[in-house]
């Protein structure tokens, strides 16, 4: 269900690549309907979790996985610019 918002997003990244400089590039980002992944976490049971991110609070990210399952909890994001990179992910 939430796969065509995903493409929608990816149209809007290129967009925006396209016209934003590098070092600009993730300030004001929208990241509804990316396709997001917890790699660390202090709560274990969150690593390896991932989907597309439908609802974003100020404390917190709600991703609806693969399973169709949703998941929210209060996480603190760290992105790390330079290691940014587009992969193939399998949903």
């Amino acid at each position: 269900m939430f796969k065509p918002m995903h493409v929608m997003w990816k149209d809007y990244i290129r967009l925006l690549l396209k016209s934003t400089e590098k070092n600009q590039f993730l300030l004001g980002v929208d990241l509804h309907g990316a396709i997001i992944l917890v790699v660390e976490s202090k709560l274990t049971y969150y690593v390896g979790i991932g989907g597309i991110m439908i609802r974003e609070t100020g404390k917190a990210f709600g991703i609806v996985t693969e399973e169709n399952k949703f998941r929210v909890d209060c996480w603190k994001v760290t992105l790390h610019r330079d290691n940014l990179n587009s992969r193939k992910i399998g949903l």
